[in-house]
């Protein structure tokens, strides 16, 4: 008997090109403008066989919300990099920047956003999705950090959720001005020294450096 191994990865690269095809052609011509034929002609499949993946063009929507976007955060904020922070807000901040910028950057999250702004008033049940997948996922675990920092001592600030908000809301607005609203996203260094002033000023605030005593 073969090994199991070959053909789970080959499921892995069937329903991430299935992924991929869909956030290219939902992104271009939106979710009703993309048939499931058209979707299985353009990843290589029969549709009979994107269907062996996919229960329907919704499952594969909701799929990629689970990929992009916040959820892409959220998975990183649970993971060893960011627990080994949980003392160090300012090491937090700025590797949170980095990942978002990453992020960003990318074209494949770029289109993501296209297709999520597009189908906003439709989908009423994938909107929902993606309501709590952004404020109960990606801006809870970043609260529940914040909390820690303000146990501890580390940040000052009279409601941690709010401070983490604002956080949240001021690199959002960084995205905006250079990564969704421009016609074409801006050159990486502006986006860089945007981010960083935001970061500087923001951990100035709420993490200002203690002076230190002098030793007798």
């Amino acid at each position: 008997m073969p090994p199991a191994a070959p053909a789970a990865s080959e499921e892995v690269s069937t329903r991430q090109r299935i992924l991929d095809g869909a956030l290219d052609l939902f992104s271009k011509h939106g979710f009703a403008g993309t048939s499931v034929r058209q979707l299985a002609r353009a990843v290589g499949l029969r549709e009979s066989s994107l269907y062996n993946h996919f229960a329907g063009k919704e499952a594969i929507y909701h799929a990629l919300i689970d990929t992009w976007g916040p959820a892409s955060s959220a998975e990183q904020l649970r993971g060893p990099r960011f627990q080994a922070l949980s003392e160090d807000p300012a090491a937090f901040c700025r590797l949170y920047g980095d990942v978002l910028l990453e992020l960003w950057s990318d074209p494949r999250e770029q289109r993501f956003q296209e297709l999520v702004t597009s189908e906003r008033n439709r989908m009423g049940s994938e909107r929902s999705h993606y309501f709590d997948t952004l404020f109960m996922e990606e801006a809870g675990l970043v609260s529940k950090y914040f909390r820690q920092f303000a146990l501890a001592g580390l940040i000052e600030t009279p409601d941690a959720r709010e401070t983490a908000r604002l956080f949240m809301g001021g690199l959002t607005f960084v995205r905006m001005e250079h990564f969704l609203m421009p016609a074409e996203p801006s050159p990486p260094r502006l986006a860089r020294e945007a981010l960083d002033r935001f970061l500087d000023n923001f951990l100035g605030l709420v993490a200002p450096r203690r002076p230190q005593r002098a030793r007798r």
